[in-house]
């Protein structure tokens, strides 16, 4: 017997606490109207995306003691991003600095807005804006804290900032061109979590029922793949049962959806945390158009405390319902040229 399920959107209307403010100013409540499913808990269906985010990961020092930027800020660093030439700017011919230019701005993902809480990093605790101290233990591993740019627009987003990986690094090589597998983004090792990478234009599409939630994350050349959070009362999978996106259990929490993910695997990598990696994830529909995500993380054998990021998702046209699979391709010519291009480099020295 075939069973077909019809979901049905209705709307209540409430006063939510929004994050919306672009000139620095703190969240507002507002009346909107907060969509329902048809069972009753709060509509998060739909593809959403955080955009091409200028927002910096870390607080550049610039603004440091400060979490919002104001609107004439906001104005000159798009303005100046809009009017950058990006990767179409070409130096002299037959320059080194050519030839690594030979991508231009068409196929660069790069920041074009600041995100629509005005913030001025991504992380929102610690206060300052800036990744916890890492442990003894993490240095001694060889991982480092992620590189810091110096405003929104010129820092480096999810930059790697994890030396160490499953496929053996070499945390001393400067450029990672020791083996195919020191070239993580060359690699079709797919999404990961937290999904936080704000300045390439990401989609998600989240589905809900009334015992789970289903999300379909994309990611460019790093493929998707597909994640599901259980809202049916179960309790984390036995502690030596471990999966890429860990065992994800969630609740509601109000408004919010609150979901707790434990159960990694030691390929997981998240700035040098892997199998003991704990999330906290909030997703909360501030807006017709806005879920704000937040997500702390935790490991003690990594950081020396928790912490946490917020990322607005704005929805994106649903009429099309789509998201289109950017496949990805390992092994390609860029990765000869690069590995081949180390070793002459090297017999020069």
């Amino acid at each position: 017997m075939t069973y077909h399920y019809l979901a049905i959107t209705v709307f209540v209307f409430a006063t939510v606490s929004i994050t919306t403010g672009r000139a620095g100013q703190p969240p507002e409540s507002v009346g909107e109207a907060s969509p329902r499913t048809a069972w009753g808990d709060p509509d998060l269906n739909g593809i959403w995306s955080p955009g091409y985010t200028l927002t910096p990961l870390e607080r550049p020092d610039e603004f440091q003691g400060r979490e919002f930027l104001t609107d004439e800020e906001i104005v000159a660093l798009e303005t100046q991003q809009d009017r950058s030439e990006g990767r179409d700017f070409r130096p002299d011919s037959g320059t080194v600095a050519d030839v690594e230019g030979a991508y231009n701005d068409a196929f660069t993902g790069r920041g074009t807005e600041v995100i629509r809480t005005g913030r001025t990093a991504l992380i929102i605790d610690p206060p300052d804006g800036r990744m916890p101290p890492l442990t003894a233990d993490a240095v001694a591993r060889g991982v480092r804290p992620p590189r810091r740019g110096g405003a929104p627009g010129r820092a480096a987003d999810f930059a790697a900032g994890d030396v160490e990986t499953p496929y053996g690094v070499n945390a001393t090589s400067s450029d990672f061109t020791d083996n195919p597998e020191d070239r993580m983004s060359d690699r079709c090792l797919g999404v990961s979590l937290p999904f936080v990478r704000g300045t390439s234009g990401t989609y998600s599409r989240i589905v809900q029922s009334p015992d789970a939630v289903t999300l379909y994350y994309e990611d460019g050349h790093r493929g998707g793949a597909y994640r599901t959070i259980h809202l049916d009362g179960r309790t984390h999978l036995p502690s030596h049962l471990r999966q890429w996106f860990g065992d994800s259990i969630g609740r509601w929490e109000g408004e919010t959806l609150v979901v707790d993910t434990t159960n990694f695997t030691d390929k997981t990598s998240f700035y040098g945390s892997r199998d003991n990696l704990h999330l906290v994830e909030r997703f909360t529909r501030v807006a017709p158009d806005l879920v704000l995500y937040q997500v702390t993380v935790d490991d003690p054998t990594v950081w020396t405390s928790s912490w946490t990021i917020e990322l607005p998702l704005t929805e994106i046209d649903n009429q099309q319902n789509q998201i289109f699979e950017a496949a990805c391709h390992e092994g390609n010519y860029a990765m000869t040229a690069i590995l081949a291009g180390a070793r002459l480099s090297e017999s020069e020295q």
